[in-house]
């Protein structure tokens, strides 16, 4: 079994203190970005999905680096799966983010879509769990990725939609994290392969929330956001 680094403190074994502290950095982020965004920006049933997204990546990154990390000694594996529920789920809002941008799209469609995405939620979480295993929630996210990368690529290619762009860089940077996961390539013992991942993630993270800020607050988007 995996001999995980700690530190002690005030008498808590805390185990891989680095990673606890990088979730709590992407936690306190995404915190931040979800705020704004529901405080500033009008109303869309877009933005609705962003904040969730936002939201659930906070809640997911901060139980993850506590329970999942730095009280894993005490909790055990069980303390990843809130983590891991999370960050699917986060996904999800973010893939019925990006169909809600789409202008004129048949209702009918959007239901379907919903509903696949919600199966590919659930079988996914099935796996994880009967596989005991973090990799199943890394695939889901990468299958979410190739529904959402064409998408908010025919929104920046074909309705020049401000802010979309940004999102898309976004995805073309993280395409990088489940080489690095899956892998287990880190720096040393201290800072992970996590911690790796978790820098990456904060610079994505940035780019998607700059990219949905943009997407709110120009004229240019206005008409195909009343959707």
């Amino acid at each position: 079994m995996e001999e995980h680094p700690f530190i002690t403190l005030l008498g808590l074994k805390i185990t891989e203190p680095v990673t606890m502290l990088t979730d709590f950095i992407l936690a306190a982020a995404c915190l931040y970005f979800a705020i704004i965004i529901r405080k500033c920006l009008k109303s869309t049933k877009a933005k609705k999905y962003f904040v969730y997204y936002f939201f659930s990546m906070a809640a997911g990154t901060f139980l993850g680096g506590l329970f999942g990390h730095g009280l894993q000694a005490y909790i055990g594996m069980e303390g990843k799966y809130p983590g891991w529920v999370l960050t699917i789920l986060s996904m999800y809002f973010l893939q019925i983010a990006s169909m809600f941008l789409v202008p004129d799209l048949d209702q009918k469609y959007k239901d379907k879509y919903k509903l696949f995405s919600i199966t590919l939620m659930i079988v996914f979480l099935f796996i994880a769990f009967y596989k005991n295993h973090f990799s199943y929630v890394v695939y889901h996210n990468m299958v979410a990725g190739l529904l959402i990368i064409p998408t908010f690529a025919y929104l920046f290619f074909k309705h020049k939609m401000l802010g979309t762009g940004w999102i898309l860089f976004s995805f073309l940077i993280s395409l990088s994290i489940p080489y690095f996961q899956l892998n287990r390539i880190g720096v040393n013992r201290w800072f992970t392969y996590h911690d790796v991942c978790h820098t990456i993630m904060l610079i994505g993270l940035s780019l998607i929330f700059y990219g949905a800020w943009l997407l709110h607050k120009t004229k240019n988007n206005e008409e195909l956001l009343k959707a």
